[in-house]
Formats: structure tokens, C-alpha cells, sequence
């Protein structure tokens, strides 16, 4: 630590209340925001947070948590919290896929939430003549309540630790931690696009078998199933451009000569497809989705991240083992938007059997209809 840079400090003593500033923020009643202690100082003071660190003499390469609470006042441990918090922070947003398969963060007041459900019925448009009334349409409105949650969880850093590691490299090793924390938001989003948030499984996504079903090489899903799972989501008005699977799903669907083989030259016929599919599709491997199985999804209509409070990030020091304590948290949860914005294929079902499409989403009852009547 530079002696000389922390007596000179411009921001000596105003350490705890910045830390303030930011908790206030982040616990607001009302507009509660996941702000960076880095966003606050250069908000508060205009400059950037290795700046702030620099004018008080900290150099988080060589510095020790141990230099902060020996060498400075009580004013500057206030610092600790932040600097974990934002390594943390960090790791919670660097490895997750939920923000690649969600279509917006909301920001929520409680912990139970009232969402509208909207269902469209009977409104298909109707010829109307000269001075006609035009006849009305159902839309049967509902709602469904949401409900959101605490996860979080603590870890011990021993003493040898804060007094010997810099900054810097117990930051990295708390990003795993983050990484960590942001893995179990992706586990609560795949379980709300699977099932949905209601108890009832209302909105659970659907099912859908494949024509030869089974798993050995001649078996289980094609190219085909596939492509008639995009059509029929297009035809919805989905663009499912998001994949999710397990290894070996993964790396079946990766081996299908459709997406391994190229060819040159063009066809004697040319066909253009006006019913949208996807051309590029981001597939996610994760352990969390069933084996056999593969989510097909629109993440412009799939779930909403309800947020609730931030990532929170409280410690102690308990003497009697020499550790010192980081507890991190947040509340929040995830709702789903449209039932058709997911389907589940299971190549261990019979498309042709009891696992088609639902009545639901028969697109061609929903297009054939009679405007004369």
C-alpha cells in the first residue's frame, strides 16, 4: 500500500458513504438497480474505480484484504464487500446462457407479482358490407400470479488467505463463485421453459415425438423432425432460433449431414421458402435439459428475468475459526410469456402416436377459416 498516495487521498473518509450511496441504490423500495461500486464513484466523483483505488494508494495486484483492514481506517474496509462484490458480479454475468434466451428483465416490487395471460379466441377478421355493424370478437382476458424468490450462499475465506493473496487473485478465484451463482439462474430458466412457473404445469412446453423414435444410429431424430418443428413454430409466428441440449443430443444434431456437409453448385430448381426457419441457430449445451431430449425456442417471446433486489453481498468475521465470511444473494425469478415460444422434442417418442403436435397449435384450423360467415 502507498503511504504517501493514502495520506494525500482527496477521498480519504468518504469511502463509507459511496458504499452507501451504492447500497441505497440497490435496496430502493421502489427502483431498486444492480449498480457497480465502479458505476457510483464514477457517477459521484467522475472518475473510474482503479483511479478511486489508485488516488487512495491501492494496488489490488500486491495489496492484501489484511493491508486494508491493518493500514487503513475503519472508513476504508468498507471497500472490501464492494471489491468481492464486484468479482462476483463479474462471474454471475460472464458464463450463464439465461440472457441468451430470455426477452427482457423486468424490474418487479414483491415478491408475488399478478401477470395478465391473454388468449385469442374467435377473432378471426370478417367480410363487412356497405353500413354494416362489424361483428365482434372474443379475447378472454385471465391473469396468473408469479412469485419470486431468495437464492444465495455463502463461503468462508480463511484468514492466510486475506492476509497473503492479493486482491486481484482472490477476486478471481470469488468470479468462480459468481460463475457458479449465474449456473443456477440457468437451471431456474430452463425449468421455467420447460414447465413454466404455474404449479399446475398450465404452461409447461409441449412434447413432441419424431417419426422413427428411438436412440441407436438408424433411430431417433432426424434433420426432418427438426425442420418440421421450425416450420410449424414460423407458422405461429416464432422464429425459433435457439437450441438447447445435452452432449449427446448436441452432438447428434451436429452430426446431421444438413449442418456438417457443404455443397457446391446450385440445385436445377430453385425453391425459396417464404415461411420463415431459422438460417443461423444458436445451439446451448447444458446438463440440465433431459437426455433424448432437445428445447427448440424463440427468446423474443420465451420468459421475462423478474427482477426483484440485486446481488447483494454482506460479510462477518467469525474470530473463533479465523474465517471471514461473504454471503451473496439476490431475489428474482423467471415468467413465461407464450406457451408456443418452446417445444420440447423427445426423439424417444412417436410423432405419429400419442406425441404430435397439441390442438392448440393446429396452425391450419387457425388459417381456414370462413370470412363469409
Amino acid at each position: 500500500m502507498n503511504k504517501t498516495a493514502y495520506e494525500k487521498s482527496q477521498f480519504r473518509g468518504k469511502v463509507k458513504e459511496t458504499v452507501k450511496l451504492a447500497e441505497a441504490l440497490r435496496t430502493d423500495k421502489d427502483t431498486p438497480e444492480d449498480v457497480s461500486f465502479g458505476e457510483v464513484v464514477s457517477d459521484k466523483f467522475n472518475i473510474t474505480l482503479p483511479e478511486f483505488y489508485r488516488d487512495l494508494g491501492i494496488d489490488p495486484s500486491i495489496d492484501t484484504v489484511h493491508n486494508i483492514y491493518t493500514l487503513m481506517s475503519e472508513d476504508e474496509r468498507w471497500l472490501i464487500p464492494e471489491i468481492f462484490r464486484e468479482a462476483l458480479r463479474l462471474g454471475y454475468r460472464k458464463a450463464p446462457i439465461w440472457p441468451n434466451i430470455i426477452a427482457a428483465e423486468e424490474q418487479v416490487n414483491g415478491l408475488t407479482q399478478v401477470l395478465p395471460h391473454i388468449n385469442m379466441s374467435e377473432a378471426a377478421p370478417k367480410l363487412v358490407g356497405e353500413s354494416e355493424t362489424i361483428p365482434l370478437g372474443d379475447l378472454s382476458f385471465g391473469k396468473k400470479t408469479f412469485s419470486a424468490f431468495k437464492i444465495g450462499r455463502g463461503i468462508k475465506i480463511s484468514y492466510e488467505i486475506l492476509q497473503f493473496s492479493s486482491l486481484n487473485v482472490v477476486s478471481i478465484f470469488l468470479q468462480d463463485f459468481g460463475i457458479k451463482l449465474g449456473h443456477a439462474i440457468d437451471v431456474l430458466a430452463l425449468d421455467t421453459i420447460t414447465n413454466g412457473e404455474q404449479l399446475d404445469g398450465s404452461e409447461s412446453a409441449p412434447v413432441i415425438g419424431v417419426e422413427t423414435p428411438g436412440t441407436g444410429a438408424n433411430e431417433g431424430s432426424t434433420y426432418r423432425d427438426l425442420l418440421r418443428l421450425w416450420l410449424r413454430l414460423s407458422r405461429i409466428g416464432r422464429m425459433p432460433s435457439v437450441m438447447i441440449g445435452g452432449e449427446n443430443m448436441a452432438l447428434r444434431t451436429l452430426m446431421f449431414d444438413e449442418f456438417r456437409k457443404y455443397v457446391y453448385g446450385s440445385p436445377q430448381e430453385k425453391l425459396n421458402l417464404k415461411t420463415p426457419i431459422p438460417a443461423t441457430t444458436n445451439y446451448f449445451v447444458h446438463g440440465n435439459v433431459e437426455d433424448n431430449q432437445e428445447i427448440i425456442l424463440d427468446p423474443t417471446s420465451s420468459i421475462i428475468k423478474m427482477n426483484v433486489n440485486p446481488l447483494m453481498v454482506e460479510s462477518e468475521r467469525i474470530v473463533s475459526n479465523q474465517t471471514e465470511a461473504f454471503y451473496a444473494s439476490l431475489t428474482m425469478g423467471f415468467a413465461k410469456m407464450f406457451t408456443e415460444s418452446a417445444i420440447i422434442m423427445d426423439q424417444t417418442k412417436d410423432f405419429n402416436g400419442n406425441f404430435g403436435f397439441p390442438d392448440w397449435m393446429d396452425v391450419d384450423a387457425l388459417q381456414n377459416v370462413n370470412i363469409e360467415e
